[in-house]
């Protein structure tokens, strides 16, 4: 794939005199005058249209008179560089579509050139096009962070008025992205900022941003609000979108279950269960992770052991690059924890984190590590805990600031075990970000 160079209109009238031998004055005939000529090639003067016409006419005739083949097209003489330019971001859209298949740097290499460009050439469609693009690139590579980032800067670009269709779905794309990230608060203004401007989305759209939405409520504890959205949207969806319909369901469900009404839950995630595909493996596994929880929370251990089984029945059958199976593994970690299977728990654990560090789910990898901290403290694993410090370290490198929780479960444990060494490693390392 080549670079791209723009050639202004006093470079192509000096390329052309150079090839076929020609001076000012028999270019410019009798029509314009060799002075105008001169302006062009210094780029003083605009190459205009007619003046276009009137030097291709007389090349023509020259080349005649000399029997030589006229290679020029008057067209390429009237192009201008914004012409150019515009054709050649065609050909950079063009080129950074073939190259999104590729997990190497050939995109972001290109991204850059393409970027270099544009800030010479400020095309507002093209940039639209290119940011886009650029955000469902890394997107596609789990790069959520930069994803957002230029899922942003189209956003900010693209006219609200005239590009409704396009906007919403830029806006669809950041607030899955969003969601990917952990950034519930700007999920749900993105969410809202789209239903409240555009009144005349369609039904698909508004399902989406309203169940995007209660996503982030519950994730953020607010489960009056989620339940609010969910239930706006069971009425619209209840008999156009029956797989849809469910998901809105289990999602009640859990949100039921956390402020405490579990006999309201258990019979939505009972309705769910006789209702579903035998093959929607992972709504089977949610819901029987969340039924789990229920039982450990109404003391009813048996029950919990018997539902974990089917939970580890179902899902075998998903994909390990599903998106959600970090979460599953963290939650099938923390119902194993509490049954007190803590090497069962450390082994859905792990798995956990090793997806969620493959996904970039930085904010589960947080929530993760205390729940191993946990684990390795009631097994006294103190390579278990050394590991823990280390993804520590690491973790606050990468957002360059402390998790308070995850340094204080490390500090009680040394300070229990009079780690002295260990506690200040983790002194010296701390105080950096402080």
């Amino acid at each position: 794939m080549e670079s791209y160079k723009i050639i202004s209109s006093g470079e192509k009238l000096k390329t052309i005199r150079k090839k076929y031998g020609l001076k000012q004055e028999e270019l410019a005939g009798a029509e314009i005058t060799r002075n105008l000529i001169s302006q062009i090639e210094h780029n003083k003067a605009k190459l205009t249209k007619k003046a276009a016409q009137v030097i291709f006419k007389n090349l023509q005739k020259i080349c005649n008179t000399r029997n030589i083949s006229v290679e020029v097209e008057l067209a390429y003489l009237i192009e201008d560089e914004k012409d150019q330019a515009n054709k050649i971001l065609n050909e950079y859209i063009k080129e950074l579509k073939d190259l999104t298949v590729y997990k190497d740097t050939s995109f972001s290499t290109k991204l850059t050139e393409v970027e270099k460009f544009l800030s010479t050439w400020n095309f507002i469609d093209k940039k639209i096009i290119i940011f886009e693009l650029a955000g469902d690139y890394f997107c596609s590579i789990d790069d959520f962070y930069n994803s957002s980032i230029y899922y942003e800067k189209a956003k900010a670009l693209a006219d609200l008025d005239i590009h409704d269709n396009h906007m919403l779905s830029i806006l669809r794309k950041l607030s899955m992205v969003y969601f990917y990230m952990g950034k519930y608060e700007y999920n749900i203004k993105c969410c809202e900022f789209a239903m409240d401007r555009f009144d005349h989305m369609s039904e698909e759209y508004f399902c989406i941003f309203l169940f995007n939405s209660a996503l982030c409520y519950t994730e953020l504890k607010e489960y009056d609000k989620a339940i609010r959205n969910l239930n706006k949207l069971e009425k619209t969806i209840k008999n156009t979108n029956t797989d849809k319909y469910y998901q809105v369901l289990l999602q009640k469900s859990l949100c039921l279950q956390y402020i405490g009404k579990y006999e309201e839950s258990l019979t939505l995630y009972n309705k769910v269960l006789k209702s579903i595909d035998e093959k929607s493996y992972d709504k089977y596994v949610l819901s029987f992770i969340n039924i789990s929880e229920i039982y450990l929370n109404l003391g009813e251990y048996d029950k919990a052991r018997e539902t974990s089984n089917k939970i580890m029945e179902y899902i075998v059958y998903i994909d390990e690059n599903y998106k959600n199976m970090p979460r599953f593994y963290f939650e099938i970690g923390k119902i194993f924890k509490r049954l007190k299977a803590f090497d069962t728990s450390e082994k859905y654990f792990l798995k956990s984190l090793e997806l969620s560090k493959k996904y970039t789910h930085y904010y589960l990898i947080k929530d993760i590590l205390c729940e191993l901290v946990e684990v390795y403290k009631t097994q006294n694993n103190l390579d278990g805990i050394a590991y823990i410090k280390s993804q520590f370290f690491i973790l606050t490198g990468k957002d360059n600031s402390i998790n308070l929780a995850i340094m204080y479960k490390l500090l009680g444990f040394y300070l229990e075990i009079d780690d002295i060494q260990s506690l200040k490693e983790i002194y010296s390392f701390t105080k950096n970000f402080v």
